[in-house]
């Protein structure tokens, strides 16, 4: 990511849904160019480094930005997984394909923990409609410390978790960082990219129990193209116009 105006951003920054169709937002990506070539960009971590925007240029495979060439310090960014970059294109696009705003900011900074120097932040946020979203690429990265802080500078907005979907099983095994949004939000959304195409982003909803064997499950609720999944007006998610948690409450009748 880039430290812009003052504001940390990701390249899924430059990318909206018109029509239902996933498109880069010109105006943003030009001045974003701009930006790079007057030496506007820098590395978050401190070190100094401007950055040059490289998507869009010659078909990149990961599009992002990146060191230009000439520094010499020393940068301590961390490089960002393909399938985090990925999903948060997709989460970006889901959320104003749905929420029809024009406010949404990316990668909102709360503040560091002294004690062990993580910065924690809302992947996304719009003021405008009181909804934040927690993205989490990496379950070890479900902290207590994390969700405390989050819900406690929410500002009074609705928070949506969502993780990937690529480490879900749990082979029987108590799922602990799943759990800890399933104790707050009632269920899971795992998401599952195909490339950074929002059109086919698939969402699953499941929530995970104890059988009578003692043995961890996940339980299916809804799974379809993240698409398909909308938003209402008081932040819950909707699914064939039913809350997902109605149909939770309806799943876990079933098994009672």
């Amino acid at each position: 990511m880039a430290l812009c105006d003052g504001k940390f951003i990701g390249i899924e920054s430059i990318y909206t849904v018109i029509d239902g169709k996933q498109i880069n937002i010109p105006d943003k990506l030009e001045q974003l160019r701009a930006k790079s070539r007057n030496n506007e960009l820098f590395c978050p971590c401190g070190c100094g480094a401007n950055l040059v925007l490289v998507a869009g240029e010659r078909n990149l495979r990961e599009q992002h930005f990146r060191i230009k060439e000439g520094f010499d310090g020393i940068c301590q960014m961390p490089v960002e997984g393909i399938n985090s970059i990925d999903s948060k294109i997709a989460l970006k696009c889901w959320l104003e394909d749905k929420l029809h705003t024009d406010d949404i900011e990316s990668r909102v900074p709360i503040r560091t923990v002294s004690e062990s120097e993580r910065k924690y932040e809302f992947t996304f946020m719009s003021a405008k409609k009181k909804v934040a979203l927690s993205f989490c690429n990496e379950y070890r990265n479900l902290s207590d410390d994390k969700f405390t802080i989050l819900e406690q500078h929410s500002n009074g907005n609705s928070i949506i978790y969502v993780a990937s979907g690529d480490k879900s099983e749990t082979n029987g095994q108590y799922p602990e960082g799943l759990m800890k949004i399933q104790k707050r939000q009632g269920y899971c959304l795992l998401l599952n990219v195909d490339g950074a195409d929002y059109s086919k982003a698939e969402l699953t909803v499941v929530y995970y129990e104890k059988n009578a064997d003692g043995v961890w499950e996940k339980v299916n609720i809804a799974r379809d193209k993240l698409s398909k999944f909308d938003i209402s007006d008081s932040s819950q998610i909707m699914y064939h116009n039913h809350s997902l948690s109605d149909m939770l409450k309806e799943k876990q009748l079933k098994f009672i």
